[in-house]
């Protein structure tokens, strides 16, 4: 195996962004929309359970919860949560619904997205024809929906705390998880891989190579998103340093990011296929 793989993985990279300009704008054309998209169900959902979490903090701000009220409240036989403390469980069952929902708009979105554009991809790099992207769409989509399940039931698990066991048992949440979350990072590794095996690999097989990949090459792979996330946070530097400074540079410096996106998926395609 040659020791220069992922130097001439990027210079082919950009060799294919060159002869295939039109595949590669329309690549740029569909990481804006769902960027947009991403945005947009983000902001929506974040004010809905900003408002929830106000009206909890608005009504517990109201309450006298020394001490001293505390046990006046007990004596005269009164909730020490005020007249209307199901508002604070009420409150939470809307946070917790809205973010099961934000989940699903979540899941959908970058399942779908992450299907096609690998699959536009994959047409950029292999020169296919319809049906082949169309065969690779939808075995992308299979992988997707495994990965993405996967990770996507974790967090769902998250909202099936009660709102007593939230609160005794807030100091253990986060290290009870972290497990969890370090297995997303993981299944997020392998999945990428996976992916850019879909058009020389038939399914039954994915698995397999994408475990010898994975792991016996795995210096390689961690070549490949060192790269990608240098791309972006380079960008995202200059974005934030010029965010009240030259609107040009500021607005190149978002056309780079999507570009590190991009990129990245053409980069881990040729990676992969020389790994292969």
């Amino acid at each position: 195996m040659p020791k220069n793989i992922i130097l001439n993985s990027l210079k082919e990279s950009f060799s294919l962004i060159w002869k295939n300009k039109s595949l590669f704008f329309l690549l740029i054309i569909l990481q804006i929309i769902f960027l947009a998209a991403f945005f947009y169900v983000n902001l929506a959902y974040q004010v809905k359970i900003l408002e929830n979490v106000k009206s909890i903090s608005d009504y517990l701000s109201q309450q006298k919860l020394d001490d001293v009220s505390v046990a006046a409240s007990i004596q005269q036989q009164k909730n020490i949560l005020g007249e209307d403390p199901l508002l604070i469980s009420r409150n939470f069952n809307d946070i917790r619904k809205n973010f099961r929902l934000y989940l699903i708009y979540i899941f959908l979105l970058f399942t779908f997205f992450i299907s096609i554009s690998w699959a536009i991809t994959g047409k950029l790099v292999y020169k296919i024809n319809f049906v082949a992207t169309a065969k690779n769409f939808l075995k992308n989509f299979i992988a997707s929906l495994a990965y993405l399940g996967l990770i996507f039931l974790f967090f769902f698990s998250l909202l099936n705390i009660p709102l007593s066991g939230v609160a005794a048992e807030s100091s253990k949440l986060l290290t009870k998880y972290i497990p969890f979350l370090i297995f997303s990072i993981v299944l997020v590794y392998f999945m990428f891989i996976s992916i850019s095996l879909m058009h020389n690999t038939r399914l039954k097989n994915i698995v397999q190579k994408t475990l010898m990949i994975g792991i016996k090459k795995a210096h390689y792979i961690l070549a490949v998103y060192l790269v990608n996330i240098f791309l972006f946070f380079a960008a995202l530097s200059i974005f934030y340093y010029f965010i009240e400074g030259n609107f040009f540079i500021l607005l190149l410096s978002i056309l780079l990011m999507v570009f590190s996106f991009v990129f990245g998926r053409i980069f881990m395609i040729k990676v992969v296929e020389k790994l292969d």
